[in-house]
């Protein structure tokens, strides 16, 4: 197994797992938990006889840590388990050589080179960037479970269900927040079933923007963005500040940077990912 995760723009980089493990259904799922365990005391608890709920507050730090520390638990069992199946594990960038060779490259330089009859392909994805002036000013779903910082009042820049969820716990733990619609919500999915998630969510806290698009983003000297935003419909530009902006507009396969044409010329779609057949095979 060959794995490298190269940092995130904001600096943030994590263990043995993936995506899922590390920025994606787990600690999603726990940050989800804290979220019902707030709304269970905001909605129930009085009903229960327990008092004094209107000052409870989720403290961002404490959650963020635990939830850190189990991700590190299952990075270690990942580990422990690929040994003991006896499976070599290689902490490096892999790019091919020839259609069966990979050259792996480790953090301090030093190169491994393994040959295979056949070679499986699972880079997964990362976050699409947010490409407008002050872009590197926001965070992705790389980032918001580690961050060390409080995100405060936060603007989600998406409409997908990463930027639906992510925005659905943090308003879940108090957190005030926005997300920015450019266009419909959920593409893809049942838009009758989406807009009812809209409009709980609406219920529950979260505030939308819809129809409009990030135009720029400016750090101001307190450290808050201050984001320009373009109404479609009119071209209105509007101005709001932030604590957090999280770009949550799509993900990309990451497949640049593997020499796929040493690898016997792989063939990328539209989209950048491997073009297969029905056995999955390029």
């Amino acid at each position: 197994v060959c794995d490298f995760v190269k940092p995130s723009p904001a600096g943030t980089k994590w263990g043995l797992g993936g995506t899922c493990v590390n920025v994606g259904c787990i600690p999603k799922k726990i940050f989800h938990t804290s979220a019902l365990i707030g709304e269970t005391m905001k909605h129930a608890a009085a009903s229960y006889g327990w008092t004094g709920m209107e000052d409870v507050k989720c403290d961002w730090v404490t959650l963020t840590k635990n939830v850190t520390n189990y991700i590190k638990s299952l990075n270690f069992g990942a580990r422990a388990d690929l040994m003991k199946n006896e499976i070599t594990y290689v902490n490096g960038y892999g790019v091919f050589v020839d259609p069966h060779t990979i050259k792996m490259t480790k953090a301090n330089g030093s190169e491994v080179t393994n040959t295979a009859r056949r070679i499986l392909l699972a880079p997964g994805g990362r976050p699409t960037p947010l490409e407008i002036p002050g872009g590197e000013h926001a965070i992705s779903s790389d980032d918001i479970f580690r961050l060390s910082a409080d995100p405060g009042k936060t603007l989600v820049v998406g409409a997908s269900y990463v930027a639906l969820e992510c925005a659905g716990f943090l308003s879940g733990i108090g957190r005030e927040t926005t997300v920015m619609i450019r266009s419909i919500p959920l593409r893809g999915f049942d838009q009758q079933m989406a807009e009812k998630i809209v409009d709980y969510m609406g219920e529950e806290g979260t505030a939308f923007i819809r129809g409009a698009v990030p135009v720029k983003i400016e750090l101001t000297e307190s450290g808050k963005k201050r984001v320009t935003y373009k109404v479609t419909a009119s071209g209105e530009e509007r101005v709001e500040e932030f604590d957090t902006v999280m770009a949550a507009i799509g993900r990309k396969p990451c497949l640049e940077g593997l020499d796929l044409e040493a690898a016997g010329g792989i063939k990328l779609s539209k989209s950048g990912k491997a073009i297969i057949d029905k056995y999955d095979r390029t």
